[in-house]
């Protein structure tokens, strides 16, 4: 095996040290003989530093590495990090130094960290992370706006010192190069028009605003934004009337939109309202994310009054692939809207076209305990008050009761998709769980199911007994399952039941050629594979 490796050429001992955290690379091979102390010393290598290591690692980096050879360094042990910066020098002859990623680091190592930096002459990425420091946000800004290659930044804090308001920036100090900014903490309208101010390259611009009420937003003009293609914004609790204000001060070369906002006012969910501010101010605009959460604490304080989510079948939305997905967590309900990926039930679509009308679907994210199940029907009966549920995802493990009941909630349901089931008995089913089991087995529309995991065989032949219009099912396996008697007890169901299942997907971890070669021996049907996945044609 030492031969095999000694054979390698330089280039794939880079590419390979390419994927290893600098420090472990030095550590492990440092030693080992004179040909790998020169590649590791050659200036082809550069090293990507992370110390969040053992001492000895640490040690043995700072002292021994050529500060020419580092890339980049990454320093998030907070019981570290004034070590490391009392330890190396940043200075001019870190020629090749990229990108800093600092976690936790005190206020005023900070100030002396991009005081240093202003001598590094590749530095283009700088990400800083502090939720135990309180920083001050008009001593840091003006630090980082003078490192003159700085391109992309992040600024992470739970919250900045109070202090004086950072001054606008004049003519003679619109000198930062920063192309993409990430203001990771609570900002107003008036502080990022002010911190906008110094950075006229920039084009990727991603904010928190957490602010009930903001009249600030006046002061941001639309010249300060001219050169913004791509927004992030989180809004925490803003009233529609100022966030309506922003939206129409963002420039009509914007590509991508990313809207998140945390709020109870259902004005944010007036969809012809994004239609029009769309087409009248973003005519460029590729993608399109929009997520509204609400926080919900008392079932009777919150429903959709206003909304219809059907709006979203209009030639606009479908023309342009973005489309809606409501989901349903513990205490919170979000209406997402995002560009088309596609879903695990196009994949099994083999005869008919997709009906991209009907493509609204309802994914519940958490397994209610019995005692909140009311809750859970409630808030399911209060979005199809403004939406018709085609699709629906379940995660967790969920009663067929529960189940059956949910089924009856959406009468239109096309697919299902669920992480796992349990089974009933006669003896764990109520009298009105039974009704609505057989209710649920005879009236459903739903014709492809994915069963994420399969605990028993008894699931599958379960399931096909409660979709009777059901023509794909996939299925996750386990490596080890029996194929032959799956198979077999399948095809059995299949004829006893005159069922129209026509595509069975088995997604199994270890699927390979020879798998698909043994299920062929045991059967005459059409057999194709996809990476994990082992499609049957029945």
């Amino acid at each position: 095996m030492v031969c095999l490796l000694e054979n390698l050429s330089n280039e794939i001992f880079y590419e390979i040290f390419d994927y290893l955290d600098g420090c472990e690379l030095y550590h492990g091979f440092s030693n080992l003989n004179s040909r790998f102390h020169q590649l590791l010393n050659s200036p082809l290598l550069f090293y990507e530093l992370k110390f969040h290591c053992t001492s000895i690692q640490f040690d043995e980096c700072i002292k021994y590495i050529n500060p020419n050879q580092i890339r980049s360094f990454n320093v998030s042990s907070e019981l570290r990090i004034d070590k490391f910066f009392s330890s190396f020098n940043i200075d001019s002859s870190l020629h090749h130094l990229r990108s800093i990623f600092v976690e936790n680091i005190k206020p005023e190592t900070l100030s002396d960290l991009l005081t240093n930096c202003t001598h590094l002459p590749c530095l283009t990425s700088l990400n800083i992370m502090s939720y135990h420091q309180l920083l001050d946000l008009c001593q840091i800004y003006p630090l980082i706006f003078n490192l003159s290659t700085l391109k992309s930044l992040t600024v992470t804090s739970h919250e900045f010192k109070n202090s004086m308001a950072l001054p606008y920036a004049t003519e003679s100090q619109q000198i930062s190069k920063i192309e993409h900014m990430n203001i990771n903490h609570r900002v107003t309208f008036q502080e990022l028009a002010t911190v906008i101010s110094y950075t006229p390259k920039l084009f990727r611009l991603e904010f928190l605003h957490e602010d009930e009420d903001d009249s600030t937003v006046e002061l941001i003009t639309p010249m300060q934004l001219s050169n913004i293609t791509h927004i992030s914004m989180t809004i925490m609790y803003l009233n529609y009337d100022d966030m309506n204000i922003f939206l129409h001060k963002l420039p009509s070369t914007l590509e991508s939109f990313n809207f998140f906002v945390c709020e109870i006012d259902t004005s944010y969910l007036d969809f012809s309202m994004w239609e029009e501010l769309i087409k009248e101010n973003f005519p460029q605009l590729k993608n399109f994310y929009f997520n509204y959460t609400a926080t919900i604490h008392d079932e009777e304080e919150f429903i959709f009054t206003g909304c219809v989510l059907d709006q979203f079948v209009s030639p606009f939305w479908i023309t342009r692939q973005w489309f809606n997905q409501i989901i349903i967590r513990q205490e919170s309900i979000a209406v997402t809207i995002k560009p088309h990926k596609k879903r695990w039930y196009e994949c099994l679509t083999t005869h008919s076209k997709l009906n991209i009308n009907e493509s609204s679907l309802l994914s519940i994210q958490y397994t209610p305990e019995d005692q909140w199940l009311d809750v859970l029907y409630d808030e399911i009966e209060w979005v199809t008050d403004v939406a018709t549920i085609y699709h629906l995802e379940m995660t967790g493990t969920f009663f067929i009761g529960v189940m059956s009941q949910i089924f009856n909630l959406l009468p239109d349901l096309h697919t299902f998709r669920i992480s796992s089931i349990t089974l009933p008995t006669v003896t764990l089913l109520t009298d009105d769980e039974l009704e609505q089991f057989i209710d649920a087995a005879t009236s459903n529309r739903i014709t492809k199911v994915y069963l994420e995991k399969m605990n028993t065989f008894d699931d599958v032949l379960f399931l096909i007994d409660l979709f009777p219009r059901l023509d794909s099912l996939q299925i996750g396996c386990k490596s080890d399952i029996d194929i032959e008697l799956f198979l077999h007890m399948i095809l059995i169901k299949i004829n006893s039941k005159k069922s129209n299942l026509r595509l069975l997907a088995m997604r199994i971890p270890t699927a390979d050629d020879q798998i698909v070669k043994k299920i062929q021996n045991l059967t005459d049907l059409t057999i194709t594979r996809t990476n994990e996945t082992i499609f049957l044609r029945l």
